[in-house]
């Protein structure tokens, strides 16, 4: 077997709202009393931050293609075969703090059954530990036959975890401090320009990671090579832009690759047409702020693609950032 396949294979890949077009979103459920099953994920988590899409699981049978953006992470999460029930789902711009918190409040949940997050989903598991190796075992020849034989849920676990949700779910809403919060539905105008512009303050930092890690740094090529902060004022940020995001932004201001993928020059966005594909760096001098962000307020104008919009409208919070701190910028490939 080819090893892309067996990657491929161990991918437990479900939707990230901020990386799609959009979705037609469910309601979250409101009535806590009537909350039965998969109900109860939407309508605690949903205190935190709006769901932007969500999705709950049982079984096979249940992963549908119209929940996801494209028939690849379809086909992805229907090779995720062994992990029911699971809830999947996309945050809408949630603090940092938030879903730090809850991260750590699923990792230390003690129950019935095990639940770990992981890619956007809130999954079961008999214990801790088993998330790959004890599902798909180890070595080459079971990779194999995992390949060829998928695993499968077992019913009678499954069974145990679905009467948990109600225990597990209640204590997530105490663990958090959401007893007084109510549940909030999706608004799809949030996405808009306006709208996105609108969902935060101008400097206050949300939890929206792309496929860079962003860090600002008075001096980004020396951090570039050392991972040490140069100056008091340097921080990272949680906030960035996803490969698919910055692809249809470079589309849509005109760009072409050569023969080898490479990005060939944008006569009116030089900085912008600096960005490189999803493993390599860019670097941003501090003098290069002002214009970076005339750039990006100026390709504003031209974009109409949500996902060109939304990748923008993280360009230009990150830039603005390190005009404020008067520092560069360093965008850190995969």
């Amino acid at each position: 077997m080819r090893a892309s396949v067996v990657i491929i294979l161990l991918t437990i890949f479900c939707v990230n709202g901020s990386s799609g077009p959009m979705l037609e979103n469910h309601s979250v459920p409101k009535d806590r009393s009537a909350l039965t099953g998969g109900g109860w994920f939407p309508y605690v988590v949903s205190k935190l931050a709006p769901l932007e899409w969500w999705s709950y699981q049982e079984s096979i049978a249940d992963v549908k293609r119209e929940d996801y953006a494209s028939d690849l992470r379809f086909q992805l999460a229907r090779q995720n075969t062994w992990e029911f029930p699971r809830f999947c789902f996309s945050l809408f711009r949630p603090s940092n703090e938030s879903f730090m918190a809850l991260l750590r409040a699923v990792d230390e949940y003690q129950g019935a059954v095990v639940w770990q997050m992981h890619d956007d989903c809130i999954g079961a598991w008999p214990s801790k530990g088993k998330f790959m190796t004890g599902v798909l075992g180890t070595g080459q020849k079971k990779l194999e036959d995992s390949a060829r034989n998928p695993p499968q849920a077992d019913p009678a676990f499954v069974k145990k975890a679905v009467a948990d949700i109600p225990v597990f779910c209640t204590y997530l809403e105490q663990r958090l401090g959401l007893q007084g919060p109510i549940p909030t539905d999706f608004d799809p105008r949030w996405l808009t320009r306006e709208g996105l512009a609108q969902s935060r303050g101008e400097f206050e930092e949300f939890f929206e990671p792309g496929s860079w890690t962003v860090f600002l740094a008075r001096d980004p090529n020396t951090y570039a090579k050392t991972f040490q902060p140069t100056s008091s004022a340097d921080r990272s940020l949680s906030i960035g832009i996803g490969m698919i995001q910055c692809d249809e932004l470079l589309k849509e201001l005109g760009a072409k690759w050569d023969g080898a993928g490479q990005l060939l020059a944008l006569p009116d966005f030089p900085l912008l047409s600096r960005f490189p594909d999803i493993a390599s760096d860019a670097v941003y001098q501090p003098d290069e702020i002002d214009p970076l962000l005339t750039e990006l307020l100026r390709a504003q104008d031209r974009v109409r693609k949500s996902q060109s919009i939304r990748g923008l409208d993280n360009l230009i919070r990150i830039a603005r950032w390190a005009a404020k701190l008067k520092v560069g910028i360093y965008f850190g490939g995969q």
